[in-house]
């Protein structure tokens, strides 16, 4: 008793799962007999002789689409050959209208800096138009990316670490110049990790 209360979604699902069991059982045991009243036999024949023979004439000839008389040379032409298969007039133009879809771009900013050497930065802009993620290991105290990113939020991760030598760090994200995120962490080996 004391698993179902600690585990309600695994407790709800068995149960599901034992109600469906009995629903099949059930179903299954009140289908009649096992054996099919007739041999299978996918609707044909099951000797030769049993073929139906036709005792009427066919009361009118059977029309298919009528053979082209001449190539067309233009586009109406083409499409005035198309039957139409008893849609009556369809018009001059077609009904509706177009239409687009796209993700709208945003301007994605993201910075990092310190008063000592940046030990690294690794950044992720999953939806970038350029690079998608990248590392700097160039120990300066300062780093910059900006690029064109499209959906919708979260667009960018950004993670540094500076050593002893350093006393602040800091990173921020910036959206179409709108700073969605900002970290700062004080002291000598700190780190931070920005998501916006």
């Amino acid at each position: 008793m004391e698993w179902f209360r600690r585990n309600p979604k695994k407790a709800a699902g068995l149960s599901a799962l034992a109600v469906l069991c009995l629903v099949i059982l059930v179903w299954g045991m009140s289908g009649g007999s096992a054996k099919p009243a007739e041999d299978p036999t996918l609707g044909l024949p099951s000797s030769p002789g049993a073929l139906a023979t036709p005792t009427k004439s066919p009361t009118h000839a059977l029309t298919g689409l009528a053979a082209p008389s001449a190539t067309p040379t233009s586009v109406e032409q083409a499409i005035a050959a198309f039957p139409s298969a008893g849609m009556g007039n369809i018009g001059p133009g077609l009904a509706g209208s177009g239409g687009s879809f796209g993700l709208p771009p945003h301007r994605v900013v993201i910075e990092a800096g310190s008063d000592g050497p940046l030990l690294g930065v690794g950044w992720r802009i999953p939806t970038a138009n350029g690079p998608r993620k990248g590392k700097d290991l160039s120990y300066k105290n300062w780093f910059r990316h900006s690029t064109t990113a499209f959906g919708k939020p979260d667009y960018a991760q950004l993670y540094t670490r500076v050593g002893p030598d350093s006393s602040v760090v800091w990173c921020t994200v910036t959206v179409d110049g709108k700073v969605t995120e900002h970290q700062e962490s004080h002291g000598p080996w700190g780190g931070v990790f920005c998501q916006g």
